[in-house]
């Protein structure tokens, strides 16, 4: 009988040991990102993950985008206009002289380059909180080189960026970089040289803050480094701005890299 007795104890002492360790059981730790999750995101400035490379988006993706740019990107904004497949709604913020530098200009200065949105001229830097958009994609850089030099165009690429998200913290960056120019269009140290040596400062800026860079120079540079004729609408003038074709490369572009 009283072995029955012990053999009972113990078995209820089991059950108790068991339930208790049951009820104690900690949840495992999340499992860290495998190589192919962490190669697939970027980190913002604010810490806010942002998709960086996973195939080709719809375009309904930029319907939360604003697109920040001088008159190269203007010609874009047209496109879209009349070609919607191409960025759907995306909202653009662009003005013909735009630069990083003049944006940082007072809005009441004679010389201010601003770009007008909803009829209203408005700071640049305020392109994500009057829109409401949540990515901001910014390709300037062509008014900068040449007056600036490339490291002036890079500080003030730095301070725009900071005056962006000191007003909208949560947004997405996505810089482009700046194109080239036709052969025989560039002027003094508006050349070539200077626009590589800025997009490869500017690559550097995106790599250390977690913008994505957008390299649009080599998409649309020929053998010699040049803006190819094709993509070039003016290369008896400026040498600068796009055609059609080269527009719908730009968008098929964003689509297949943001």
């Amino acid at each position: 009988m009283m072995k029955k007795l012990y053999i009972l104890i113990a078995l209820l002492l089991c059950a108790a040991f068991v339930f208790t360790a049951c009820g104690q059981k900690k949840e495992a730790p999340a499992a860290a990102p495998t190589e192919t999750e962490a190669s697939v995101y970027a980190t913002t400035a604010s810490g806010k993950r942002i998709v960086e490379k996973q195939g080709p988006v719809e375009a309904s993706w930029f319907d939360d985008a604003v697109i920040v740019g001088d008159s190269i990107t203007l010609k874009l904004s047209y496109y879209c206009e009349e070609h919607p497949e191409a960025l759907s709604k995306a909202q653009f913020f662009c003005a013909g002289s735009l630069s990083y530098n003049n944006a940082l200009w007072d809005i009441d200065d004679e010389n201010a380059v601003h770009p007008v949105y909803d009829g209203e001229t408005t700071l640049t830097e305020e392109c994500a909180k009057k829109s409401g958009a949540s990515k901001v994609f910014i390709m300037l850089g062509m008014n900068d080189v040449g007056v600036y030099g490339a490291e002036g165009a890079l500080q003030a690429a730095k301070e725009l960026t900071d005056n962006i998200l000191a007003l909208t913290p949560d947004v997405s960056i996505y810089i482009e970089s700046t194109t080239p120019i036709a052969e025989g269009c560039e002027i003094g140290d508006l050349n070539n040289e200077t626009i590589r040596e800025f997009d490869k400062l500017l690559k550097g800026f995106c790599e250390e803050n977690g913008y994505m860079y957008l390299d649009l120079y080599s998409l649309f540079q020929d053998e010699k480094g040049y803006l190819k004729n094709e993509y070039c609408s003016d290369s008896e003038g400026m040498g600068i701005h796009f055609t059609d074709t080269a527009c719908n490369m730009w968008a098929d572009y964003l689509k297949e890299n943001v």
